[in-house]
């Protein structure tokens, strides 16, 4: 079965590259509130008599988010280095199981976190199910192994 979706598996390093550094950056903004001088955003002047002033708005954090995210669209849809029909299978039945249980996580959330801490965990819930399939997957393919052998 040809898969066109799947992207070679050198991007498997580099997505894992891609998602440690920006995890990092990421941390680094939260712990410490660090930021990226030249990735502020500026305002437009309300008048002509004051110049261009600084918002109070930086866009580290976003940079890290879609480098977190990238990062792991990358892992997750390159190819093995023997791709084959069981690997597609352990791929299906892989994101199968994540969906389940990132789904069944954000239920019981729903039922046990309220005002913010919800909103924030909605936010990292954007990489649940994928760090679940990466998880479940490379798990599955872990134990073929080992029966194989």
């Amino acid at each position: 079965m040809k898969n066109h979706i799947l992207l070679p598996n050198k991007f498997k390093v580099l997505g894992w590259i891609l998602f440690l550094a920006s995890a990092v950056l990421g941390y680094f903004c939260l712990a410490f509130d660090f930021k990226i001088n030249g990735l502020q955003i500026y305002l437009p002047p309300d008048n002509e008599d004051r110049p261009l002033i600084f918002a109070d708005y930086n866009l580290t954090n976003e940079l890290a988010f879609l480098g977190i995210t990238i990062g792991l669209l990358m892992v997750v849809f390159a190819k093995e280095k023997i791709e084959d029909e069981y690997i597609s299978h352990l791929r299906l039945k892989s994101l199968q199981w994540a969906v389940l249980i990132s789904y069944a996580i954000i239920l019981i959330l729903n039922f046990s976190s309220y005002g913010l801490s919800f909103a924030m965990f909605m936010i990292y819930n954007t990489w649940t199910t994928l760090i679940l399939f990466i998880i479940i997957f490379n798990w599955n393919l872990y134990r073929s192994r080992k029966e194989a052998a």
